[in-house]
Formats: C-alpha cells, sequence, structure tokens
C-alpha cells in the first residue's frame, strides 16, 4: 500500500476538524447576529406602520363621519382614538393600539441620542412624542378635526374640549428599539393638512 493511500485512510487530523468547527460557528454567530437584526427592523418598521394607520384613520373618520376624532399617545407604545360625538349621541368605542403588540423588547416612542437628528421637516426632536402636552402633563392629545386639520388642545379630557385649542400644530412621533439606532423611525403630521410622513434613519439621515 503506497504512502497517500494510507494517509487518506487515516482521515481529518484533530486539528482540520476544530478548525472546520470554529469556522461553522464563526459563520452561525454572523447568522444569528444578521437575523436578529432583521427582526429588530421589522419591528421597528411595524410599529411605524401603526402609528401611520392609525393618524390616517383617525383622520379619515373625522372627515367621513364629520366629527373631531381625538388621538392620545401614552408612555410607552400605546395610542388611543376616541370618536367626539354630539351630546347623546352612541359613538363607537375604539381599542387601544400598542406599538408591536406590546411584546418585550418591541418599538416605543424613543428619542435617539445624537449622531440621530430632527427630521428634515424640523418640528424638533426634544421628546419623542413633538405635540402640544395637555395643562397639567398625562398622555399628549390632540386631535383631527372634519376638516382634516391636526389640532392640539390644552386638556386631555374629551369632556373638556370646548376649551381646544384649534389652531393646527405640526407633529413629529419618533420611535424604535430602545438601544438599536438601526431601528429609529419617524412620523411627522403637517398641521393645517394633516398629511402624515415616514422616515427610518440609515445611520447618518433621514429618509422617506
Amino acid at each position: 500500500m503506497s504512502k497517500r493511500t494510507r494517509t487518506a485512510e487515516q482521515g481529518f487530523s484533530l486539528i482540520e476538524m476544530v478548525m472546520v468547527v470554529a469556522i461553522a460557528f464563526t459563520v452561525m454567530a454572523f447568522a444569528v447576529m444578521n437575523t436578529l437584526g432583521s427582526s429588530q427592523n421589522a419591528r421597528a418598521n411595524a410599529a411605524m406602520d401603526a402609528v401611520i394607520s392609525q393618524l390616517r384613520q383617525a383622520r379619515e373618520i373625522a372627515i367621513v363621519k364629520r366629527r373631531n376624532v381625538q388621538v392620545q399617545f401614552t408612555a410607552p407604545n400605546q395610542i388611543q382614538l376616541t370618536i367626539l360625538g354630539l351630546p347623546g349621541e352612541a359613538v363607537p368605542v375604539v381599542a387601544p393600539t400598542f406599538l408591536n403588540d406590546n411584546v418585550p423588547g418591541g418599538a416605543i416612542f424613543y428619542v435617539f441620542p445624537a449622531p440621530v437628528t430632527d427630521t428634515p421637516m424640523l418640528f424638533g426632536n426634544s421628546t419623542a412624542i413633538g405635540l402640544q402636552q395637555p395643562t397639567g402633563g398625562g398622555a399628549w392629545t390632540v386631535m383631527f378635526t372634519t376638516s382634516g386639520a391636526f389640532c392640539g388642545t390644552a386638556q386631555s379630557a374629551a369632556s373638556l374640549y370646548q376649551a381646544t385649542n384649534n389652531n393646527p400644530v405640526n407633529a413629529s412621533i419618533f420611535l424604535g428599539v430602545v438601544g438599536k439606532p438601526n431601528t429609529a423611525r419617524a412620523v411627522t403630521v403637517f398641521g393645517a393638512t394633516g398629511r402624515v410622513r415616514s422616515y427610518y434613519w440609515t445611520g447618518s439621515s433621514w429618509q422617506e
């Protein structure tokens, strides 16, 4: 039997096996990291879509039903729509919406620190919910009027909307998975028309 044949029959050496296993673990680690990143981005996109959907739904209801619709944001991740009916009028109850269905590790209303900047609309990014806050603190409350405009309020209770400030309010809503700047998302609302726009952070700038 030749030397070459005897060597082939001996199989792989221990060092070769260790190297193969190390390479396999390295490839698996990269795959896991990529999967986690994709999952976090998917959660951020889903949360952003939920904010957009709620805002557009509120505006559409306000215009079609001719009733003001209150939009209330409650930290860390809740949005509540309330149709403001006439006295004695029965109005449907709208269930609250939670970003990412309130799952642990999901996206919340959150402003990422620098280098993440304000959106191109420049409505401000000092807080995650850049709206006119009701007196006394608490949830951030605004509403869509029957004309489709987005307005602020000086009171959070629906029963006190006689005191509502009907001046249009521009707004920015920032969200993402805490500690993951690649998940930074933003939604802006132009008060005069109620137009909603969305943005994602590329790592250096916001893109629609």
